[in-house]
């Protein structure tokens, strides 16, 4: 696999000079004007796109005529510009691209790919700019009752059994889930509501990007308790750095409320292994 170089960090832009970074789907542009940072983008690239590319002291006006531009003003400003990446600001709801079943008494690991987010901070004090997804997903509800789900996104979820092979990308994260079925029935998981806000962002030494590990038991028919979340990068992540720290924090029991609905079960039928 090859080395993913951050798209990420702290960044100088000189005065009457820009930025670009592209990155999977998105192009983004930051201009320097005087006292004031430009700020330009346009999204809906390639969604298999799987590159990033960052390119600082460019002369000005270098964004595409269709990309949507805002200004940002400020009394005093100096060159430091600092991109942030982020999990999204709630859940990731999508299914699996074909039925997957767990048989009673086994236990799996699914590596879950999501998309990211970013922030832009400009100047000394990193005021917050703007903050922007990656890649725009659709709206959606998780949820049996308006009373109990919440709204969340739908986005294209990996979710595959090895990492052999494993489509990484510079901006999506992996989180590793151990399903454990304690139950009697073989199930069925037919849905994926990942809730991210509550997780940490982490960056392998190859450039991966990680979220901790989850842990869940499943011991009836609609029963799925959160066993374990980690604190730290997954073992499969080696000696990784920490990006950014959880968007919401919760108690215990809002933690298990929110990790025991990540999965959609069914029952498994006549095609159940």
């Amino acid at each position: 696999m090859e080395r993913f170089e951050p798209w990420w960090g702290d960044f100088e832009l000189a005065p009457g000079s820009a930025g670009r970074w592209s990155i999977g789907p998105l192009r983004l542009w930051v201009e320097h004007h005087p006292r004031e940072w430009r700020i330009a983008w346009r999204s809906g690239g390639d969604m298999f796109d799987d590159s990033s590319r960052v390119e600082i002291g460019l002369p000005l006006g270098q964004a595409d005529a269709d990309a949507a531009v805002e200004r940002y003003s400020f009394g005093e400003i100096n060159a430091h510009m600092a991109i942030v990446p982020l999990l999204a600001d709630r859940p990731v709801v999508s299914r699996p691209e074909l039925p997957l079943f767990v048989p009673p008494q086994q236990s799996i690991t699914l590596y879950v790919s999501s998309p990211l987010w970013l922030q832009l901070r400009g100047g000394a004090q990193a005021a917050l700019l703007r903050e922007m997804p990656i890649v725009r997903s659709s709206d959606t509800w998780s949820g049996p009752l308006i009373e109990e789900g919440g709204l969340c996104y739908h986005a294209s979820t990996l979710a595959l059994t090895s990492l052999d092979g494993f489509p990484f990308s510079p901006w999506r994260a992996v989180t590793p889930i151990r399903l454990i079925n304690r139950a009697e029935d073989t199930v069925a998981v037919e849905r994926l509501s990942l809730p991210v806000p509550y997780l940490s962002l982490f960056q392998a030494p190859d450039g991966t990007l990680w979220t901790q590990a989850v842990e869940l038991e499943h011991r009836a028919a609609t029963a799925l308790t959160l066993a374990q979340l980690g604190s730290r990068a997954p073992t499969e992540a080696g000696a990784a750095q920490r990006l950014a720290a959880p968007r919401s924090r919760a108690d215990r029991n809002l933690l298990a409320k929110a990790f025991g609905s990540l999965f959609g079960f069914g029952g498994g039928g006549d095609g159940a292994p």
